[in-house]
């Protein structure tokens, strides 16, 4: 690397808390610290002087995080010259990272924020998220920066996968008691990605819609009765909230398919005939299916699809 100067530096003139140039987030330090016990540091992390008595990461972060877990005071660093700009310096920091991994969606969301100092969204979008392994669109772009300003708690569930990134941006959309409300029940219940953002939009609407916060959906009876029955395991009870939740956000649906499944039952229509309801309930045009193997077989669904038009509930229900 040109215009870059080799200096043994005190680890107390680099300052650990000045992330300017890192992007690394969500990361352990066992293996590494294991490693550099073993053999030492081969390649010198990488600094910029930031005052006369202070240098500034932009390389190795890990490497000198370790350095003072295990008590090194004094390293080999390589120092770049002051003439280098920022913007080429986190630069720097980003391809020697994207140079031998992959980032997460965290650290991602960081290169985003970072980049905005010095590219437009335009270039961020066109040159930079194909370079991150993403879709060069302006959606993807409000998807994923928003991660880095969540709560750390929410950002490592990201980085550990029990949370989906795209259901993680939504959190922004609450304020901070709220986002530690939810994300608890998200964890607990461990809902898979569509099922994370069913419930998260369908909190999002509930307190729009009614005015309620999170902790009065939260503190019903019927929603805590769930949480606390020993006798469901943990997808009962997820099925169980959905189903409570969907209910606040849309009560005459909910109705009208309890109503449907009722009268349905009701009618003894067999396992050969399906009779299904317009989507959402909205919609006037019901659909009757049915399968048979002989002439008897359909002679005897076709009595008893005749006998449904006397069942005055099926009459109540499709004459609205």
């Amino acid at each position: 690397m040109g215009n870059v100067e080799y200096k043994q530096l005190d680890l107390k003139s680099i300052d650990l808390t000045d992330t300017t140039f890192v992007i690394t987030y969500g990361f352990t330090l066992t293996q590494l610290k294991k490693s550099i016990e073993k053999i030492g540091i081969l390649n010198p992390p990488l600094v910029k002087k930031k005052s006369e008595e202070q240098y500034r990461i932009v390389c190795g972060y890990k490497r000198l995080l370790v350095c003072q877990d295990i008590g090194i005071e004094e390293l080999r660093c390589a120092v770049m010259g002051q003439n280098i700009e920022d913007k080429d310096t986190f630069l720097t920091s980003l391809y020697d990272n994207l140079s031998h991994r992959a980032l997460n969606p965290v650290e991602k969301s960081i290169t985003i924020s970072k980049l905005q100092k010095y590219y437009s969204g335009e270039i961020i979008v066109k040159n930079f998220l194909p370079l991150l392994g993403l879709n060069s669109h302006y959606s993807v772009l409000d998807r994923i920066k928003p991660l880095s300003g969540l709560d750390v708690k929410i950002k490592d569930a990201v980085v550990d996968g029990r949370i989906d990134e795209g259901v993680a941006a939504k959190f922004l959309n609450f304020s901070e008691k709220d986002r530690e409300l939810i994300f608890q029940l998200l964890s607990a219940l461990r809902f898979s990605k569509n099922k994370q953002n069913e419930v998260i939009d369908n909190f999002y609407d509930i307190t729009k819609k009614d005015g309620c916060s999170i902790s009065s959906i939260l503190d019903a009876k019927e929603l805590r009765d769930i949480l606390a029955d020993s006798s469901l395991n943990i997808p009962q009870k997820g099925s169980r909230v959905r189903y409570f939740l969907r209910k606040l956000r849309y009560p005459k649906i909910v109705k009208a398919e309890k109503d449907f499944l009722e009268m349905k039952k009701n009618l003894n229509l067999g396992d050969s005939i399906k009779l299904t309801p317009p989507p959402s309930f909205e919609g006037d045009k019901y659909c009757i299916e049915f399968q048979f193997e002989t002439l008897d077989d359909l002679e005897e669904n076709l009595k008893r699809i005749d006998s449904i038009k006397q069942n005055k509930e099926f009459k109540r229900i499709i004459e609205g």
